[in-house]
């Protein structure tokens, strides 16, 4: 079996975003930026016998025995050069010589195509088959997933728009019809790149800040659409194959928050076949022929959502790449084995210095928290890097001015009802914070 390099970044669609895009109003968040780059550690449910992962960060030692104690044993490697770029990849294809401990895999496995990962394919022989950096671009802008749905559907919720005054036009329009606009970055992501407006007032200075960036030469492209009452939102993984063939992943309930991620947990079959009679997999194997045909194949999460008054939005982004429902629908292949099922979540949390990470599982595991405790249940955490990615080193206290240190804790729970979960949730949040911690809700 070919042994495969698992890497990638998180943050794809900064590295796909043309930089002359005039952009929406956003405050830029360094300590955030920081923990998305130690996101990769997230990627290891993703290594089959014989892969490795490689991480920007170290992972605790502790950690990783702990995950091959209940089923995720791999071999991992830490990025050992310089100061490493926002996108490692760069990092691994400009550094002038052969780093030997690349050369003995077969293959590349990215998280997603972004610049230079052909560049490291080529440089180390990986036998990987990856599309074009352009054509993945093009698939993953919000103006392509919205021209898309009009083509198959003939209509869509979304509108490009590509100025300042098609912006405030139409815009206008859609207040006065709905009350509310939503406007989306053609690359934004999870809580970034999206501007809920309910007035026209705001519109307006909205409209202006672009204008005054079209005045300095920028492009000006976004979709705007109605704000919509949403009943649920759900995604759906599957495979392009090489050959054009469509190959079905896996479904995940998805919980959102102010346009933000929040959770994951694999779709019952009853939601399935509800959506299966409305007709949901005949749009996604209609929208992965475009795909195919556009030039794209490999891995796609499609982003969908039902509406209060029932109406089916099947296609609400396209994610051509890897996604939190896959690292999820992986994670429940192994739980699966002794019959249970997670629910994928995270928490941002402060705390006043560094702890240590293996005297944290162990009181964990002595307080009844950690999977597999003894009713088979518990909280699996899923990342030791984003943890600590905006502390100091341990022992240090938070840098001058600053109460607490920030991170960020993935994890998955499994319980055997909503209650069960809650109730682990708010055990752990006990924990921190009787420390001097913080546990951001």
């Amino acid at each position: 079996m070919a042994r495969e390099l698992v890497a990638g970044i998180f943050d794809a669609e900064s590295h796909w975003r043309d930089e002359n895009l005039a952009r929406l109003p956003a405050i830029r968040d360094k300590e955030r930026e920081r923990i998305v780059l130690a996101m990769d550690e997230l990627m290891f449910p993703f290594c089959g016998s014989g892969d490795t992962l490689l991480t920007r960060f170290a992972m605790e030692d502790a950690y990783k025995a702990y995950l091959a104690s209940i089923g995720f044993s791999f071999r991992h490697l830490v990025w050992k050069g310089e100061e490493a770029s926002a996108n490692l990849f760069q990092s691994i294809a400009v550094e002038p010589e052969h780093d030997e401990r690349y050369r003995a895999f077969d293959a590349l496995s990215p998280f997603s195509v972004v610049p230079y990962t052909h560049e490291v394919i080529a440089k180390y022989g990986y036998a990987s088959e990856v599309p074009g950096l352009e054509t993945v671009k093009r698939v993953n802008s919000k103006i392509y997933s919205t021209r898309l749905t009009g083509d198959l559907l003939g209509e869509s919720f979304g509108h490009p728009v590509y100025s300042a005054e098609e912006l405030s036009v139409l815009g206008h329009s859609l207040l006065a019809e709905h009350g509310s606009v939503l406007i989306k970055d053609p690359y934004g992501v999870s809580g970034k790149g999206n501007m809920l407006l309910q007035s026209k007032a705001s519109l307006e200075r909205v409209a202006s800040y672009i204008r005054k960036q079209e005045g300095e030469g920028k492009t000006t492209a976004f979709v705007i659409e109605p704000y919509l009452d949403v009943e649920c939102d759900f995604s759906c993984q599957f495979d392009i194959m090489r050959d054009g063939s469509f190959q079905l992943i896996g479904m995940q309930k998805t919980l959102n928050r102010q346009f933000a991620y929040l959770g994951s947990e694999s779709m019952d079959a009853e939601g399935q076949r509800a959506i299966e009679r409305a007709g949901y997999f005949d749009v996604l194997r209609q929208a992965a022929d475009r795909l195919y045909k556009d030039g794209y194949y490999g891995p796609v999460c499609i982003d969908s959502m039902m509406l209060k008054d029932g109406t089916l939005v099947p296609i609400v982004e396209i994610n051509a790449r890897k996604s939190m429902g896959f690292i999820n629908h992986r994670l429940d292949q192994v739980l699966e084995t002794h019959g249970k099922k997670g629910f994928f979540t995270f928490r941002s949390v402060g705390f006043k210095e560094r702890f240590d990470y293996e005297w944290w599982l162990d009181e964990l595991k002595r307080d009844d928290i950690l999977y597999p405790n003894r009713q088979g249940n518990g909280i699996l955490p899923l990342s030791s890097a984003t943890l600590f990615a905006g502390a100091a080193e341990a022992g240090t206290a938070a840098p001058v001015g600053r109460s607490l240190q920030k991170g960020r804790l993935y994890m998955t729970v499994i319980a055997d009802h909503l209650p069960e979960r809650e109730r682990y949730l708010e055990r752990m949040r006990l924990g921190f914070e009787s420390k001097g911690g913080k546990w951001y809700s």
